[in-house]
């Protein structure tokens, strides 16, 4: 085994007995130094890279200021200390792989030099293990991460398939069961959709879905709104902390929607392609089942079909002087798109965003700066990390400001940022250029 030693030893006369055991032993280059100092200026001067370090010095190595960095700096190499019967202790407690006693014997150090060299060679040779299965580890997750991605959205429209969906919904029917809030549901179904099929073929069809599945997504506002494929030409639209006058206008909003794309139908007799839609609210309970909401919200849609298609039903009638509401914010700041794998992770990071811009505002009136520019690199972090760049770019510049020290533009900053976070629009729809890594 070839290997590069130094030897820092303050007693020249001994320098060549050192350098032929090492010799012996499989030594291709030795380097010496007289002096811990003098061997930490070679390290960085003359860049050697020791395979082994062998000290004999008549010092203390726990007290000598050089040696404990030379030993910080050198970590990885295995080191032997060659101490006296006074400074064994010492050269124990300085965590050296090994150690040797005065007078030194030629046959123990050759020894000791071999099973260094040997443990340190298997070191090598774990951490070259331990390396590999480190990556093969972070690459199996990589993996995993982009299918969970892949199998939550519909690979047609880019919406929640019908098992994320539905988890959504269940996750919902919690949150709403311990929050003692109403929870909606909508049914959306393509009036003909056999038919169109057959008039326009598959691909007609499958541009259909994808033309209505967008609007549909682009019609709801809040971020606690999720749209998913149900299956064929039938949507789910969960809408949390809802009630059923609310999901009622909500379901013609999305009707209207569908037929103002006026997609050409010649199957159906409205001679567009249209959409009905069923809904059913819930005030949940531990008593009750996710399942009879869908069961309220099918009947509905199936009750809306008979009314002729191209209508809304549910349990709540439409109230002629009722609007859909519009906020000018929307038109503000640009919608979002996000991947409906973190559709669930979404409505809570807003409320928490909405939680921090408070803390700045309470900080800002306190004038509390770092407080502020703490927040605010927080924000800038996490805004980056769930693709909402308007709020990084908005935290970047409440950041500025407080460093400028104006109060005025903080003030500002803050403002925009408390808008933005609160009436931001949230569409969950991957895009169809996404491709796993």
């Amino acid at each position: 085994m070839s290997f590069k030693a130094l030897l820092i030893h303050d007693d020249a006369t001994a320098h060549e007995r050192y350098r032929a055991v090492l010799a012996q032993v499989g030594g291709a280059e030795t380097w010496v130094a007289g002096s811990c100092e003098q061997a930490s200026t070679m390290l960085t001067r003359e860049r050697i890279a020791p395979d082994l370090v062998v000290i004999d010095l008549a010092i203390d190595p726990r007290s000598h200021a050089p040696f404990v960095r030379l030993h910080k700096r050198l970590r990885n190499v295995p080191m032997i200390v060659v101490a006296d019967e006074a400074h064994l202790d010492d050269a124990i407690n300085a965590r050296t792989l090994d150690y040797l006693l005065r007078p030194v014997r030629i046959a123990e150090l050759a020894t000791r030099v071999r099973a260094a060299l040997r443990i340190d060679a298997e070191r090598k040779r774990r951490t070259a293990r331990e390396r590999v299965m480190i990556e093969k580890l972070a690459k199996l997750e990589r993996e995993n991460h982009d299918l969970s991605r892949v199998v939550c959205a519909d690979s047609l429209t880019g919406v929640a398939n019908r098992r994320h969906v539905l988890s959504l919904l269940h996750a919902e029917w919690k949150r709403a069961t311990r929050d003692h809030t109403p929870l909606s549901l909508v049914i959306l179904d393509l009036d003909h959709f056999h038919k169109y099929n057959e008039s326009y073929g598959h691909p007609g069809g499958d541009s259909c879905l994808r033309r209505v599945s967008e609007a549909i997504a682009g019609c709801l506002r809040r971020p606690s709104d999720f749209l998913g494929r149900y299956g064929g030409e039938e949507f789910l639209v969960v809408l949390a902390n809802t009630d059923a006058a609310g999901a009622r206008i909500v379901a013609e909003r999305l009707r209207r929607t569908v037929e103002s794309l006026q997609i050409p139908h010649v199957g159906s007799p409205a001679g567009i392609a249209t959409i009905s839609a069923g809904f059913a609210t819930v005030m949940p309970t531990p008593e009750l089942t996710v399942e009879s909401l869908v069961i309220q919200a099918d009947e509905a849609l199936l009750h809306a079909k008979a009314l002729g298609r191209n209508q809304v039903a549910g349990e709540a009638p439409l109230d002629a002087t009722a609007q859909p509401t519009f906020n000018p914010w929307w038109t503000r700041f640009p919608m979002v798109v996000i991947d409906p794998w973190l559709a669930e992770r979404i409505p809570r990071f807003l409320a928490e965003a909405r939680e921090d811009v408070h803390a700045i505002h309470v900080a800002r009136r306190a004038r509390n700066v770092e407080q502020v520019r703490w927040l605010a690199r927080k924000l800038k972090l996490s805004g980056r990390e769930h693709g909402f760049e308007q709020i990084r770019e908005l935290s970047h510049e409440l950041d500025l400001a407080t460093r400028l020290d104006d109060r005025e533009a903080v003030r500002k900053a803050a403002v925009e940022l408390e808008r933005y976070v609160t009436y931001v629009q949230v569409v969950y729809r991957r895009p169809p250029e996404y491709r796993p890594a």
